[in-house]
């Protein structure tokens, strides 16, 4: 890489660390760093081993980003993304205040999430009473980095209005919360602090760089992906999924999630076991050059692909996986099949919950957009084409590019985007199969409520 100004995306994600250090021209090297433990020094290790190999000497910024709903307390105690813990806080929270209360308190109705701040806080004031500081991963990376504990109100939304860019008082008190335990907040574009001389291996990450605050990882994604205008279909693939559209308004259906996003507003659902049941599926069957007519031919079976549980659209977090209708002449294409289809179906039920809004592709980014055939089942599900990203590490280029606008390289996100934000390729629906798709998601959508009890009864047995 040429000795040019150059910038640092870091993103914190649930199973790893991916970083991108992208100059002006456009220059780009990427690094990435599982986690050898799921923890505060898990994290910064692979921090600093991803980081490790790059040459910073020409390194003018710095860009986070990061998963929420995962909450550290003292540095120590580690509430992850998908823990059970605040379930009946979220039933109090959303029993103590109405609809009109949180659209104007946090710009937004509260969905039936247990990870949002409000019903995690208030399971670890009543766990952690002695509790001094709560943050989440990315506050966390920004100390390691700055000394000081600065967040954004996207990673904090349920608990902080994003018009006003503040924690609303109403809500901190009637948990009895105090302010002073949270990180500070400011703006995504917003200098957090500079870096301090860090130690890494063979070198030191340079002291004096100032560090952009950011924002979660899923806004990030839709910057990295350059979804900026409204009426945008995006997924973004992970080991959680996003599906969803930006529009004008808040949208109130109580079974998604609905708020501010930039200049306007965006509606999704997020699944659960996406990124499982596809590592699944290459575990057990591997997906190989799979031919989606012929499988169909051979009448796979259907896949639940709910091995974490599943939240949206039907929010059981001890939802089971299951495939239903194997007979004798299933073999491992079948199989894998299906599991490709199960995650295309949990998107399409998201997708039906939000009205099936018009658009005119849907934009596809993260890990399994790589995935050639499974994209083309979307685009043929949804009857529109699929625009995959370039850059699969959306979220990490998301951070590099609140660094680059507050660093005055872009006058603005919609600049940034149309000069940073390129598509790999476009997949149209071939409209061959469209029709069987749909009749067997008929059958997809029936199979969770039919054996909704029974499942139960195993869990117990």
């Amino acid at each position: 890489m040429s000795k040019k100004e150059s910038i640092l995306g870091i993103d914190l994600g649930t199973s790893s660390v991916k970083v991108i250090l992208r100059d002006r021209e456009g220059a780009t090297i990427k690094g990435k760093e599982p986690y050898k433990a799921q923890t505060p020094s898990g994290w910064w290790h692979a921090v600093k081993r991803a980081v490790s190999g790059l040459d910073l000497s020409c390194l003018k910024a710095i860009g986070l980003s990061s998963q929420v709903g995962t909450y550290i307390v003292d540095g120590r105690n580690v509430i992850r993304w998908n823990s059970k813990k605040g379930a009946q806080e979220l039933v109090e929270v959303k029993a103590r205040y109405d609809r009109k209360t949180f659209i104007q308190e946090i710009s937004m109705p509260h969905p039936d999430m247990i990870s949002y701040p409000l019903p995690r806080l208030m399971y670890i004031q009543e766990h952690y009473p002695e509790a001094e500081k709560v943050c989440q991963p990315k506050d966390f990376l920004c100390e390691m980095l700055t000394g000081n504990c600065v967040t954004d109100p996207y990673s904090w939304r349920g608990l902080a209005n994003l018009s006003t860019g503040r924690y609303s008082k109403k809500f901190l008190d009637g948990i009895g919360f105090p302010k002073e335990k949270l990180p500070r907040l400011t703006g995504i574009c917003d200098i957090a602090g500079y870096t301090k001389g860090v130690p890494l291996e063979g070198s030191a990450f340079p002291a004096g760089i100032p560090v952009f605050t950011g924002l979660n990882d899923f806004f990030a994604s839709l910057l990295g992906m350059g979804i900026y205008k409204e009426g945008e279909l995006f997924d973004i693939t992970g080991t959680s999924e996003h599906l969803g559209v930006t529009g004008p308004l808040l949208n109130l259906d109580k079974g998604l999630v609905s708020g501010p996003y930039l200049r306007g507003n965006v509606h999704y659902g997020v699944t659960a076991s996406s990124g499982l049941s596809l590592d699944y599926g290459m575990r057990i069957f591997g997906f190989g050059n799979m031919d989606v007519e012929q499988c169909l031919k051979n009448r796979p079976p259907i896949f639940l692909p709910y091995l974490n549980g599943e939240r949206a659209p039907i929010w059981d977090a001890d939802a089971q996986g299951m495939f239903f209708g194997i007979h004798g002449t299933c073999g491992k294409a079948e199989m894998a099949y299906a599991v490709l289809e199960g995650v295309a179906f949990s998107l399409y039920h998201i997708y039906e919950c939000m009205g099936s809004p018009k658009a005119d592709v849907m934009r596809v980014s993260g890990g399994a957009s790589r995935n050639h055939v499974l994209n083309a089942m979307k685009a043929e599900l949804f009857g529109v084409p699929a625009v995959v990203s370039e850059e699969t590490d959306t979220s990490a280029l998301g951070a590099w590019m609140t660094a680059a606008v507050g660093l005055g390289w872009f006058s603005g996100f919609e600049e940034a985007a149309g000069q940073i934000c390129k598509i790999k390729e476009t997949i149209n629906p071939c409209s061959r199969y469209q029709k069987i798709l749909k009749q067997r998601f008929a059958v997809y959508k029936e199979l969770y409520p039919a054996t909704k009890k029974q499942c139960e009864e195993l869990r117990r047995i």
